[in-house]
């Protein structure tokens, strides 16, 4: 009998062990999975009314102004926030198309300005990564 045993329980043990779920195919809900991927570019809804994606846009107009801007350009005065996306990165990184007006000649100026927002940090740092003119 100790001999039909052994085996036995070794089969029973394999089949019961290839019918568990393997760790790829363990899926947890976080309640935050919306059918995007980590990473993913998502839209900020009413960005042109978000204080938070208003104050990120007249920084990288002041940091246009202060750091990047050729000695022969006129500066930018913000005029709002046309648009906004943001992405989950080592950070949190915004694209915001940035509305402005040229201060010499008045011409309203389009521009995509990419931020990267570390919140964690006691002064939740602020990095202006690009400022370019708005293809559309």
């Amino acid at each position: 009998m100790a001999s039909f045993t052994i085996p036995f329980f070794a089969l029973l043990l394999l089949i019961s062990a290839s019918s568990l779920p393997t760790a790829a195919s363990i899926r947890f809900d976080s309640g935050l999975d919306r059918g995007k991927k980590v990473g993913d570019w998502t839209e900020i809804p009413n960005a042109e009314s978000n204080k938070e994606i208003r104050d990120l846009g007249r920084y990288s107009v002041n940091e246009y102004n202060h750091d990047l801007r050729g000695v022969v350009e006129s500066p930018l005065a913000f005029s709002g926030v046309v648009s906004a996306g943001r992405q989950v990165v080592s950070g949190i990184k915004y694209l915001i198309r940035v509305a402005t007006v040229d201060t010499l000649t008045g011409d309203p100026r389009f521009f995509d300005a990419v931020v990267v927002v570390r919140p964690w940090l006691r002064h939740s740092i602020r990095d202006l990564v690009s400022f370019s003119p708005s293809a559309a």
